[in-house]
């Protein structure tokens, strides 16, 4: 009961994308489970059942277990820190069909509303995206990790609300093989927007009248800021990747498994 509470809780929290069936997957004991599949790149769309990202898993039942199995499910990434006790609230933890790994991306959930109005919406979230940003022994680990991965099998990749520290990763993963700029914002801002609502605000510019209270145009203003500080620092995301630690090998890998 203390589990289900808090998944209502957050799921109340946390903005639920209307599930489209391709990219927006509809797996109810889930929060925000999408695909990273479907998106263009210059050699091709990023595959399907490769990598999939959502939020928290603490409350999954057997039916949905059943069916992200079924999809191709083998490997699991929990993103939270040690301090929101990964190895208890992840059930996929003791599953002994699936491969588990924890790495503490950040050390806290992002998107606590009172942390988020009490410091200011967008400069605490791009502080602590550049941080995420910064911890370049968790990103090498969390590369390798991936990079391990066998190329035909799925990660499913999640942190508490699957917005923050998932939607870095995203970034981060479509980045390195070439997604737009657009598309990796349009990526990022499901999280807090319904489809059409998002897509009309990467595609023309315009803010929905009337549009979703400030949120979606603060996180806008957030992902773009942040992207467009990591490209300046580095040039592209492999070359942020490298100097993380990840070896050309595990680039290498790490797009063969995304492309077609």
């Amino acid at each position: 009961m203390e589990f289900k509470g808090l998944f209502d809780r957050l799921r109340a929290e946390v903005h639920v994308p209307e599930a489209d069936g391709v990219r927006i997957l509809d797996v109810p004991s889930v929060m925000n489970l999408r695909e990273l599949g479907g998106y263009p790149t210059p050699f091709g769309p990023t595959r399907a059942h490769r990598y999939l990202r959502c939020g928290s898993t603490r409350c999954i039942n057997q039916k949905d277990r059943a069916w992200l199995a079924a999809y191709g499910v083998t490997h699991v990434l929990d993103l939270r820190s040690q301090g929101e006790s990964p190895q208890v609230t992840c059930p996929y933890a003791r599953d002994r069909l699936v491969t588990w790994k924890n790495v503490s991306f950040y050390g806290m959930n992002l998107s606590d509303p009172q942390l988020i109005a009490a410091k200011g919406n967008l400069d605490y979230l791009s502080g602590g995206y550049l941080t995420m940003l910064g911890n370049h022994d968790a990103v090498c680990q969390i590369m390798q990790f991936l990079s391990d991965v066998p190329q035909k099998e799925c990660v499913l990749f999640h942190c508490a609300a699957g917005m923050d520290r998932t939607g870095m990763l995203s970034m981060l993963l479509l980045g390195m093989v070439g997604v737009s700029r657009s598309d990796i914002v349009r990526d990022y801002l499901y999280s807090f927007g319904q489809m059409r609502e998002v897509d009309r605000i990467v595609d023309t510019g315009e803010m929905p009248q009337p549009y979703t209270g400030s949120r979606l145009e603060a996180r806008l203003a957030t992902i773009s800021g942040v992207y467009d500080t990591l490209m300046r620092a580095y040039g592209d995301v492999g070359s942020y990747l490298l100097a993380c630690g990840v070896t050309e090998d595990e680039l290498e890998r790490l797009r063969r498994r995304m492309l077609a």
